[in-house]
């Protein structure tokens, strides 16, 4: 099933003099349950890229269609909605909040679903039934990695956006993310987008877009995607 498409899109910033084109006509097309990675530079528009499908950011010109509704029309409160209801996020930098411990910061996202995955089986995948107690200063940064990814999948969304999710962390705990990030992908069907300029990741897509000076450079479709769990 197609989940999203996109119909030349294009995303500027600025006027005249100070006019920057972040995405210029931009068509892509993204499967339900795929895991897609975005590679490119720093400046190549990953990130507007990323805002733009995941409904941060509207386009400058262009369709946004998100399983067959024109998301680029919705005015804020649908957008809103949208996100509320379809989507999670994954940072490089955790965003978790210091005054409330590991169990309280997921469950923080229960207030955003009705069909949440059960806490236990969460904490179970992510390893971290041992750290619920535990505030974010007594973490180390694979484990407010952890305790994120936990917070963004309990709510059971259907597309789980990740901006450069192992940029803050060392080779080790980074796999260990990105196996955790297969595992759901496979688990849940859940629709990945990993924006990252790290080209060793794109073993885990089954679709992996080249980006450059705000173009699609190339797309590439492994032949036997790697979808299995590690």
């Amino acid at each position: 099933m197609e989940q999203y498409k996109m119909k030349n899109v294009s995303k500027v910033y600025g006027q005249g003099n100070t006019k920057f084109v972040a995405l210029n006509r931009i068509n892509l097309k993204i499967k339900k349950g795929d895991f897609v990675v975005i590679l490119g530079p720093s400046g190549s528009g990953k990130s507007t890229l990323l805002n733009l499908l995941s409904g941060i950011d509207k386009p400058t010109k262009g369709e946004i269609w998100f399983e067959n509704k024109m998301i680029s029309k919705y005015n804020d409160e649908k957008l809103r909605k949208y996100r509320k209801r379809y989507i999670s996020f994954i940072f490089q930098n955790y965003h978790l909040i210091p005054c409330l411990n590991v169990k309280e910061n997921i469950e923080l996202s229960l207030k955003l679903t009705n069909q949440p995955i059960f806490k236990k089986e969460v904490f179970k995948l992510l390893k971290i039934e041992n750290l619920k107690n535990k505030y974010p200063y007594q973490l180390s940064g694979g484990e407010m990695q952890r305790v994120a990814i936990a917070r963004a999948i309990i709510k059971n969304p259907q597309v789980l956006f990740c901006d450069e999710p192992t940029g803050a962390l060392d080779e080790k705990n980074g796999k260990v993310v990105l196996s955790l990030l297969k595992k759901i992908n496979y688990k849940y069907k859940t629709t990945i987008i990993l924006v990252t300029h790290n080209p060793s990741i794109t073993y885990l897509a089954n679709q992996v877009i080249y980006l450059k000076n705000g173009k699609i450079e190339k797309i590439k479709y492994p032949i036997k995607p790697n979808r299995r769990l590690a």
